[in-house]
C-alpha cells in the first residue's frame, strides 16, 4: 500500500480516540483542534470514516458521534477471540473479596483502554470511567503494561509520552518511568499511589498474551484511607492468581521469572 495511502488511514483513524463517555460527540472544528489537522484533512478524513460506518453525523448539530461498524467489528472479535468477557467473569468476585473496585484494561491501539468494571456494594468507592484510555505514566495499569512490553515499544512510549501531571505524585520524568517499570517486573505487580487521582492508590497486575508481553491488565483502585498492610497484601495476592488465570484462559504465555 502507498505510504500516502497509509498516512490518510492512520490519520481518519486516529480521529477515533478522540471520542469518549465523556465526549461522545465531537465537531469538525473540535477534531481539527484536537488532531492537529487541518479542517479540510479532518474532513476527508471524517467523510472516509462516515462511509464506512465508523463515525455519523448529527443532522441537527453537526456533530460527529461513534458510528456501529465499531461495535460491529467489536462483538466479532470477542466471539471469536474472546478477552473482555473472560476479565469481566472474574471481577465481580475480585471485589467481593477485596471490596474495592476492579478493572480490566487491554491495549487498544498504542494505548491501554478501561474495558470491564465492576463496583463494590459500599457508598464510598472509586469510579472507573468505562472505554477511556488511561495514562500510561499515571496508572497502574498503564505501568504494569508497559513494564512487559518489548523493548522498542517502550523506547516509543516513553518518545511520545507527554508527562501530565495529574497530582503532586505524578511521575513527571523518564527515569521515574523506567524505575516503576523495574519494581513492577521485580514483584509482578504495579503500583500508582496517588499519581492519577488524589487518595487514590491503584495496584495493577499484567495480562500477558501469546509473545509472553503483556496484552492488557487487571486492577485494584482503591480508596487510600482504606489501605492497611494486610488489605495491600491481599490485594497483590488476588491480582496475581487472578492475572495468571485469565492468561491461561486466553493462550497466553507467562515469563519464566514472574513473581508469585
Amino acid at each position: 500500500m502507498p505510504k500516502q495511502m497509509m498516512g490518510t488511514v492512520d490519520k481518519a483513524l486516529s480521529l477515533m480516540r478522540f471520542f469518549s463517555p465523556q465526549l461522545p460527540e465531537l465537531g469538525l472544528s473540535e477534531l481539527a483542534r484536537k488532531s492537529g489537522f487541518d479542517k479540510a484533512t479532518t474532513l476527508r478524513c471524517l467523510n472516509a470514516l462516515e462511509r464506512n460506518g465508523f463515525v455519523e453525523q448529527d443532522l441537527l448539530s453537526r456533530k460527529y458521534r461513534v458510528g456501529l461498524s465499531p461495535f460491529h467489528l467489536a462483538q466479532i472479535r470477542e466471539q471469536s477471540f474472546p478477552i473482555e468477557s473472560i476479565i469481566a467473569e472474574h471481577l465481580d468476585a475480585l471485589v467481593a473479596r477485596v471490596g474495592e473496585t476492579a478493572h480490566g484494561t487491554l491495549m487498544a491501539g498504542r494505548d491501554p483502554v478501561t474495558v470491564a468494571i465492576s463496583n463494590p456494594d459500599r457508598a464510598l468507592f472509586v469510579n472507573v470511567t468505562p472505554s477511556s484510555a488511561l495514562p500510561w505514566h499515571a496508572t497502574a495499569s498503564g505501568i504494569a503494561i508497559a513494564a512487559h512490553l518489548p523493548d522498542d515499544m517502550q523506547t516509543e512510549l516513553l518518545d511520545r509520552l507527554d508527562f501530565s501531571l495529574f497530582t503532586q505524585n505524578t511521575p513527571s520524568n523518564k527515569a521515574d518511568i523506567r524505575k516503576a517499570w523495574n519494581t513492577c517486573r521485580k514483584n509482578g505487580l504495579a503500583r500508582a499511589l496517588s499519581t492519577f487521582e488524589d487518595d487514590v492508590i491503584g495496584t495493577a497486575a499484567p495480562i500477558f498474551g501469546q509473545t509472553g508481553h503483556a496484552v492488557g491488565s487487571v486492577a485494584i483502585a482503591s480508596v487510600a484511607l482504606r489501605i492497611t498492610a494486610e488489605l495491600e497484601t491481599q490485594i497483590a495476592r488476588e491480582l496475581r492468581n487472578i492475572a495468571q488465570v485469565i492468561t491461561h484462559k486466553i493462550g497466553g504465555v507467562l515469563p519464566v521469572a514472574l513473581p508469585t
